[in-house]
């Protein structure tokens, strides 16, 4: 799925999210970097590992998120630290070997909704990651009964305030589940005065047991699962679903502790 339609509005929306940047920074200064992000969007989370001075290399389909991350990385004066490449994150163009950490932030794993695909996109990460080197995937927690209750209803969620122009902008998002297909299908609509934008896409309905075998067929063997941003263990009531899995060949205990 592409962020272009809507992208204007992902700072304003999705950008709001701040809450994972420190977890991301704590995997930085373990691993030490480079780090590689899949699914950069628009620099929210390269940009506060940049700062922090870490190398960082993000991948993402959209050319329009890419665009908002240039001008961002530009304003920030860490072009130096920062490389952008526009690509299926299935199959990055990268040498093997490069990262000592890889991450799929917020969701973005989700967007690959067949099985086939998600083993070849984590077999594909963990080749870009040096010896020992982690993989992050940050995912929603499924909740049946939350899904179960979904309607296909369009609603307005919100008013967004733009600050650079002082309008309102009216968000709008129908949202339903197919629970035996583990799809979630989702409308989102931005509304201002001059006009409408809007996407539809799907997102896997993945969960916890599902994600452990996807990840040792792909060839990792130690796996870490916490259920928020603070790393408190995962519990099947968990908020959030967060793999830490290594690549093979060098112990990382030190690194999951």
């Amino acid at each position: 799925m592409s962020f272009d339609p809507i992208a204007r509005f992902y700072d304003l929306d999705d950008g709001r999210l701040t809450d994972d940047i420190p977890l991301y920074l704590g995997f930085a200064r373990k691993t030490g970097g480079p780090a590689l992000e899949l699914g950069v969007g628009s620099a929210r989370l390269a940009l506060p590992l940049a700062s922090a001075g870490f190398e960082v290399t993000g991948i993402d389909v959209s050319g329009e998120m890419l665009a908002l991350a240039r001008e961002r990385i530009m304003r920030a004066g860490l072009r130096d630290r920062v490389r952008l490449i526009q690509a299926d994150f299935t199959t990055p163009p990268l040498q093997e070997a490069q990262f000592a950490l890889a991450y799929c932030g917020y969701n973005a794993f989700l967007h690959l909704i067949d099985g086939y695909d998600q083993r070849w996109a984590l077999t594909a990460w963990r080749r870009a990651l040096r010896p020992g080197g982690l993989l992050v995937i940050d995912v929603e927690n499924p909740q049946l009964e939350a899904l179960a209750g979904l309607s296909e209803k369009m609603v307005q969620e919100e008013t967004l305030l733009d600050e650079d122009s002082g309008r309102g902008v009216r968000k709008f998002i129908a949202a339903w589940a197919d629970l035996p297909d583990q799809i979630l299908h989702l409308h989102r609509v931005y509304e201002t005065n001059d006009g409408r934008w809007e996407t539809a896409f799907q997102m896997r309905i993945l969960f916890q047991r599902e994600l452990v075998l996807l990840l040792a067929c792909a060839g990792y063997n130690e796996m870490r699962f916490y259920g928020d941003y603070e790393l408190n263990p995962w519990e099947p009531d968990s908020p959030r679903l967060i793999a830490v899995a290594a690549k093979p060949e060098t112990s990382v205990l030190s690194l999951l502790s």
